[in-house]
């Protein structure tokens, strides 16, 4: 006779099938929590604002709830402060002075991520950093003695620029503890905020503003610790043999100037340090600086048909380069142009579903996405 068939029960049933799935659903639990949207706090903040005595003062919103708060600068101040996504009070002296650094080229770097137009797209520049390890996830750097370039551009679009800037702000000085840098370079969005153009910005800084009955501009103005530490970034530096600039350097520009340094000064001191876009008596010099043909409004790489690569060759000579990178002008992912002289890294973070960096090891120059995935950069024809 045949042996009789054996019947599982349900429960003995369920409790095989829990056995089979258990290690299939720890394995989605853990990467499905890793990915999950930082959704900590909803308050907008905060600013700091100095007053004439120089005394600070926190100033922060919930525009969901349409409130606002605020709290004089002591060292108690941490326990009248809500839990801000990004921001680290034990970072902030309220006595620093943000000094511009007159050095624009770096040598002997042996590894570089790089990314532009953030556009307040907090979790996805979250998600990058975190993918290929240049921070961790308590948004702690992690990328040793490496530099980390943002090309311009975390205002304005989204709504999540504050928690961008205090990151940055934080991830800066702990790279130059470790012996990496952080460099956050000036793009056309950041200078508009500082000029008081507000055309782009998300409408929830609107309410922000409206909350704290001040414009929303003057809260990154002059008497801001964040408007300071804007008004010390660079529009340019050089590493190794590329140089970085948010929107590039035309032909134009550079018969006229060629000396990162000295764009860097002249911006600052005409453009940026006085009230922007009013010099008086301007020079040939400035108009052409902040004009469409500037370093930060600059497109004629991927638009005008008549630049060759003989005119990019003498660019680069002028500027003694080997390469240029450059953001401001989307993509669908970061691009090479010019047989690789020209690597443009706006891969369009502004509609917050998509974003890459560019990472550069040893001369070798990868695409690095969302997933932690890694393509090289020219042998994927881009």
């Amino acid at each position: 006779m045949p042996p009789p068939e054996r019947v599982c029960s349900p429960l003995i049933l369920s409790r095989l099938i829990l056995q089979k799935l258990f290690p299939l659903l720890a394995f989605l639990s853990v990467h499905l929590l890793s990915a999950q949207v930082d959704t900590s706090v909803l308050a907008d903040g905060p600013y700091l604002m100095y007053d004439d005595n120089d005394r600070l003062t926190a100033y922060w919103t919930d525009p969901e709830a349409r409130t606002s708060s605020q709290a004089v600068w002591a060292e108690d101040v941490v326990s009248q402060l809500p839990a801000f996504r990004t921001f680290r009070p034990e970072l902030v002296n309220k006595d620093t002075v943000f000094h511009r650094s007159q050095q624009v080229t770096f040598t002997g770097v042996d590894k570089l991520a790089i990314v532009s137009d953030i556009h307040g797209q907090y979790e996805v520049i979250r998600k990058l950093l975190i993918s290929h390890g240049i921070m961790d996830e308590r948004r702690h750097w992690t990328f040793g003695e490496s530099h980390f370039v943002i090309v311009g551009d975390i205002f304005d679009r989204g709504g999540q620029v504050t928690e961008i800037l205090w990151m940055i702000h934080n991830l800066q000085q702990e790279a130059l503890a470790a012996g990496g840098r952080v460099h956050f370079l000036l793009g056309n969005h950041e200078t508009m905020i500082m000029d008081g153009d507000i055309r782009y910005i998300n409408k929830r800084y609107l309410t922000t503003g409206a909350l704290l009955q001040i414009p929303y501009q003057e809260l990154y103005g002059p008497d801001s610790y964040l408007g300071r530490w804007l008004r010390s970034l660079p529009l340019t530096v050089q590493i190794n043999d590329m140089v970085f600039v948010h929107g590039g350097f035309s032909t134009e520009m550079v018969r006229k100037i060629c000396e990162l340094g000295k764009i860097n000064d002249l911006y600052h001191q005409h453009l940026i340090d006085n009230v922007y876009g009013t010099v008086a008596g301007e020079t040939e010099e400035l108009q052409l600086m902040k004009g469409r043909q500037g370093p930060l409004w600059y497109r004629g790489y991927f638009t005008d048909r008549d630049l060759d690569d003989k005119d990019l060759a003498k660019i680069l000579k002028k500027l003694k380069a080997g390469r240029m990178v450059v953001g401001h002008t989307s993509f669908e992912a970061i691009r090479s142009f010019f047989d690789g002289k020209v690597i443009a890294v706006d891969s369009s973070m502004k509609f917050g579903s998509m974003g890459e960096v560019l990472l550069v090891e040893d001369g070798h120059f990868v695409r690095g996405n969302l997933l932690g995935e890694r393509v090289d950069l020219f042998e994927a024809g881009r």
